[in-house]
């Protein structure tokens, strides 16, 4: 197997167990507030960490400095503002307007790692703008709209770290990165917790889904992301992670349908050609 599809396989596998984490999200935030489920996500995220690091015997290196600061304290806001959003909205509204990622973590990739800009992208991220667009124009309330806004603001910190954590992986164990990144995560979103409620909820009954929430999101999915883009470029690996509102769509359906306007349905059809397109091979690497 050579690196790129090692890479490749990596990558779906992450988006295959992260799509997962909406649904497990919104069922737990039926007994916790958003701070407080973003709280235990990175406490219990960066405990999988610890012991995936015993399990392997992996040495927890110090690499403390100003770059890890900085990716968990944007970890931290993608946290938060996801679950915020996610109180508001649907898993399936949230995922199809996450995918407004993509947009973020190219120009990301272009202006911080000088990665280029091809023209075949052009299309696909004007399907996505307009499609993302179209999908929050379905909500008219303003407790809606903020909660669209905050979809919006998740997905670009959470692209603004993973472009961090691409600068990182490459000197640094992943899993080490990964810990410190979630540590870090915790104390940022505990202080700001302390000054606006209890950190302890009142009831655990949704502490469940927040393990397998952390688990699969906060820790297996990002390590498969981590190891996955060592081998593959950083603007190819989020061309796969595209394909994750469809399989949110498949796995939270079911259990939160809503309700398919013609905009919600000309917006998701957009994003979702934006998907098949990046997705689609380059003429002159298939020959």
């Amino acid at each position: 197997m050579s690196d790129s599809q090692k890479g490749i396989i990596l990558n779906i596998l992450s988006v295959l167990v992260m799509a997962i984490t909406p649904v497990m999200n919104k069922f737990s935030l039926s007994s916790l507030s958003p701070l407080q489920a973003s709280l235990f996500n990175s406490l219990i995220a960066a405990g999988f960490s610890l012991l995936y690091m015993l399990v392997r015997r992996q040495k927890l290196t110090w690499i403390i400095g100003w770059p890890i600061w900085l990716l968990g304290i944007t970890n931290a806001f993608g946290i938060v503002l996801q679950y915020y959003s996610l109180s508001i909205l649907n898993p399936v509204t949230v995922g199809l307007i996450g995918r407004f990622y993509i947009v973020f973590a190219i120009l990301l990739s272009i202006t911080l790692l000088n990665e280029r800009f091809q023209r075949k992208d052009f299309l696909p991220i004007a399907l996505a703008i307009i499609g993302s667009f179209a999908v929050a124009n379905t909500h008219n309330s303003v407790e809606l709209t903020i909660g669209i806004l905050f979809a919006f603001a998740y997905t670009f910190f959470f692209a603004l770290t993973n472009t961090l954590a691409k600068k990182l992986v490459h000197n640094e164990n992943s899993n080490v990165v990964l810990f410190y990144n979630q540590i870090i995560s915790a104390i940022m979103i505990g202080i700001y917790t302390l000054t606006q409620e209890s950190p302890i909820p009142q009831s655990f009954d949704g502490i469940e889904f927040l393990i397998a929430s952390a688990f699969f999101s906060g820790f297996l999915g990002l390590i498969l992301f981590y190891e996955g883009i060592k081998y593959i470029p950083f603007s190819q690996a989020n061309i796969i992670r595209s394909i994750n509102p469809i399989v949110v769509f498949i796995y939270s359906y079911y259990f939160f349908p809503i309700k398919l306007t013609p905009s919600f349905m000309f917006g998701a059809i957009l994003i979702i050609a934006s998907v098949i397109i990046m997705s689609w091979p380059n003429k002159k690497s298939a020959t």
